[in-house]
This record gives C-alpha cells, sequence and structure tokens, in this order.
C-alpha cells in the first residue's frame, strides 16, 4: 500500500473517532450557535405566516423513498397532529428540504444531497449561507435563486419570508 494510500486511510480514521455520536448518527456536524439560531427563526418565520399550510421539522430522520439523511429542517404538507402515536422516521417526500452550512461542510457535500433528495421527489432545497447571510433555492431542473437581505419567496411552494428578520 502506497505511503498516500496509508495516510488517507489514518486521516479517516482519526477523522471517524473525533467525530461526535450526533454527528455520526446524523451524518453532518454539530450545529453551531449561528446554525442553531437560524434553524429556529427559518422555521418560526415559515409557521408564523403558513402554519395551516406547512409543517416544518426540525432534525426529522428520514426513511425511503428518501435518502437515509437528516435535513436541518424539513416542510410538509400541514397535517393534524396524533399525539397518540409517534414515527422516528419518515417516508413521506419533504415538499423542502432546508440545509443550513456549517463551518465544517462544503457547497459540493450539501449540493450533492440536493440531488439524492431531488431523486425522491423534493421540489425545492434551501441552502443557507450564515456567513453571507444568503439563502440559494435549488430546485430539480431549474437556475438556482439566490436571496440576500431580501424577501425569499419559494416558487415550488409558495412560501415567502423576510431573511432581514431571519438573519438579524
Amino acid at each position: 500500500m502506497s505511503q498516500i494510500m496509508e495516510a488517507v486511510i489514518a486521516e479517516q480514521v482519526e477523522e471517524d473517532v473525533t467525530r461526535s455520536t450526533y454527528e455520526i448518527e446524523r451524518g453532518k456536524p454539530m450545529p453551531s450557535k449561528n446554525h442553531s439560531r437560524l434553524q429556529i427563526r427559518l422555521g418560526s418565520e415559515i409557521l408564523v405566516h403558513y402554519e395551516d399550510q406547512f409543517d416544518v421539522r426540525s432534525e426529522q430522520s428520514l426513511a425511503p423513498p428518501n435518502p437515509p439523511l437528516v435535513p436541518d429542517l424539513s416542510i410538509f404538507p400541514a397535517e393534524v397532529s396524533n399525539w397518540q402515536e409517534d414515527e422516528i422516521k419518515e417516508s413521506d417526500v419533504p415538499l423542502a428540504v432546508i440545509e443550513i452550512v456549517s463551518p465544517s461542510q462544503s457547497d459540493t457535500e450539501l449540493t450533492a444531497k440536493a440531488k439524492e433528495y431531488f431523486a425522491a421527489g423534493t421540489k425545492s432545497y434551501w441552502l443557507v449561507q450564515p456567513l453571507f447571510r444568503t439563502v440559494v433555492i435549488l430546485q430539480p431542473n431549474a437556475d438556482e435563486l439566490v436571496f440576500h437581505n431580501a424577501i425569499l419567496t419559494d416558487p415550488t411552494n409558495g412560501i415567502s419570508i423576510d431573511l432581514k428578520k431571519v438573519f438579524r
């Protein structure tokens, strides 16, 4: 085995050892303060204006036909809550998925996830860039939409939110 290959394997093993249980189970980094703040604000903004139309779920584990991932937020059609029954994994396909970029994640990594969601039937994928206070909406077979310090409008579901409130 080459020295380069041995170094790559050693780096991967070291990375797996330093990752927390949270990161291993969810396949993504531990959220930061800004990440957590944005997750709550985005979900709240959507619920305040669209609670009769949509359910916003935080950290909902997905099951087939979805990719086996855990998005930061997922948007589903509104449904009546049944507090007597619960599910760990959701097999319904989310209308939209929202991922907030963490410092250790790359855009390439997250846009690859978008393709998996689109293959399952998700209509839009929001990529939130905290550093630039920007949200990019990806859609299957469409150009990306970029929003910064403005009203974000997702054409796939009609959701509009004020990013000035989200990034205050």
